[in-house]
């Protein structure tokens, strides 16, 4: 029999995610949905259909199987598990999306368990586009049961590719994607760079775009690439704030300067979304660093138009 499921969250990325579980995952229907804002959640089950709003979050646990969370900071998420941990949690499976730490997902993973649950953390790696095009890269931890009963969602359904952390603690999941939101950084750090390089040098934008196609035709690099060169960057709807980034950032150079690492093209890239945010504001995109890199190259922050 197929699990009944509960969606919490509809941001950006909770919207693509419980969208395409409800298209594609072998689920009960009718998919219960729970957000903070209620009009946002009857929107969302209006256009999709098949959905069930919940008006309070021991509503949304209380019927399902497996209750599945992408909330937007640590506060939205002790706030919610308060409230989840006062009610009958025996035997539900918890899977966490959210932008949390390493060490608040164990805490609350260690809460659930004592409360007869189970939890798996499911970071994912990517952000609304992949998300709605189910190309999400999904790094899953917890105790390998549980992993095992989430894993029909994750591949095919909501993401692309798992990264298979079983076994492992909830927050190395956490702890590894910050490691790759390094990899983020330095891939568009590289893409911008390049083509200023290729700009300053007369090779032209359009010759290393050539070259990007060749040698990296698939996201990540084709992602920014296209970003960049379209202009999207700087007029388009963000792929990420600068704002957020810059949070995620300093995250990732705390536990960097903790553990003695070198990450200098992390922090290069991190002075560039300073530099964005000052010039373009909070809600710039992520990739407007092509503009920042532009500027040190001696070239305008916003190319002309080839």
């Amino acid at each position: 029999m197929a699990p009944r499921v509960t969606f919490m969250g509809l941001g950006p990325m909770g919207l693509a995610m419980s969208e395409n579980l409800l298209r594609y995952g072998d689920i009960e229907k009718p998919l219960v949905l729970y957000n903070r804002t209620r009009e946002k959640a009857e929107a969302h089950s209006s256009r999709l259909g098949n959905c069930q709003v919940a008006d309070s979050v021991a509503n949304a646990v209380l019927f399902s199987d497996i209750i599945w969370l992408c909330l937007q900071d640590q506060k939205a998420i002790e706030e919610t598990f308060q409230k989840i941990l006062s009610t009958d949690i025996r035997g539900k499976l918890f899977v966490d999306s959210s932008t949390t730490s390493p060490e608040m997902v164990d805490s609350i993973a260690q809460r659930v368990s004592d409360g007869g649950g189970h939890f798996v953390a499911v970071p994912v790696m990517g952000g609304p586009p992949l998300a709605i095009s189910r190309s999400l890269t999904c790094i899953a931890s917890g105790d390998s049961k549980s992993v095992d009963t989430i894993r029909p969602y994750l591949e095919g359904v909501v993401g692309s590719n798992i990264v298979d952390l079983s076994g492992e603690n909830p927050g190395a999941a956490l702890l590894l994607k910050l490691m790759g939101n390094f990899l983020i950084m330095a891939t568009i750090e590289t893409v911008a760079e390049a083509h200023a390089f290729a700009e300053t040098c007369g090779i032209g934008t359009k010759n290393m775009d050539k070259l990007m196609a060749a040698v990296f035709p698939r996201p990540p690099h084709a992602l920014y690439n296209h970003q960049m060169l379209s202009g999207e960057c700087f007029s388009g709807k963000p792929l990420v704030e600068v704002s957020k980034a810059l949070l995620l950032t300093g995250r990732v150079m705390e536990l960097a300067q903790k553990h003695g690492a070198s990450v200098k093209i992390y922090e290069i890239a991190r002075e560039h979304l300073k530099f964005v945010k000052d010039h373009e504001g909070p809600d710039a995109d992520i990739t407007a660093i092509y503009g920042a890199v532009r500027v040190e190259s001696g070239l305008p922050f916003r190319p002309s138009r080839e």
